[in-house]
């Protein structure tokens, strides 16, 4: 295929002076490609069409579509979401905290419902905007927590490593240090 390319391209290129209609060269260029653009899937209309159909069929069914397995999954993600909610509400006043919690929030907002939605209906119903964005807070979630987690992990290192000096509030004795 390239010789061909390359071929018709030397070809219009010598001539290059005559008349030159980049719209046919171009017309021409892709008639060759398509003609040599074969791959040993050459399947036609009717074999796409069987495929579409076996592939709408291999939906993940069984489990996930019975009445018990939906309400079990319901009630579980709702416990889930409340408890979540309100756990990560108490602890928004420790300042390392806070991002965890936000973090948890996010999950537990942006995440959990169309994770449900997603499992009750055996697909994805929120339009392509709605995936992006999802999948987006997903990965912002899960950085904002390993970060935050590595910014604790090394403040309490270097608590540990260069013991800090705080005096004792209301006492007149040496300050007492950190660990």
């Amino acid at each position: 295929m390239p010789r061909l390319l390359l071929q018709l391209y030397k070809s219009h290129i010598m001539g290059f002076h005559e008349e030159f209609d980049p719209y046919t060269f171009l017309a021409k260029l892709t008639s060759i490609y398509q003609a040599t653009n074969r791959t040993i899937f050459n399947w036609t209309d009717s074999q796409i069409v069987e495929w579409e159909k076996f592939s709408e069929l291999a939906k993940y069914e069984p489990e996930f579509q019975k009445p018990t397995v939906k309400a079990l999954l319901i009630v579980t993600y709702s416990v889930i979401t409340i408890m979540s909610l309100f756990g990560n509400m108490l602890v928004c006043h420790v300042p390392f905290i806070v991002n965890l919690a936000v973090s948890d929030i996010m999950i537990t907002l942006l995440n959990m419902p169309f994770t449900l939605v997603r499992f009750v209906n055996s697909t994805w119903v929120f339009g392509k905007a709605m995936c992006h964005i999802s999948g987006f807070v997903q990965y912002c979630s899960l950085h904002i927590s390993t970060l935050t987690l590595t910014d604790i992990a090394l403040d309490r290192h270097q608590v540990k490593c260069h013991l800090i000096s705080v005096p004792v509030q209301g006492s007149s004795q040496a300050p007492a240090s950190l660990s």
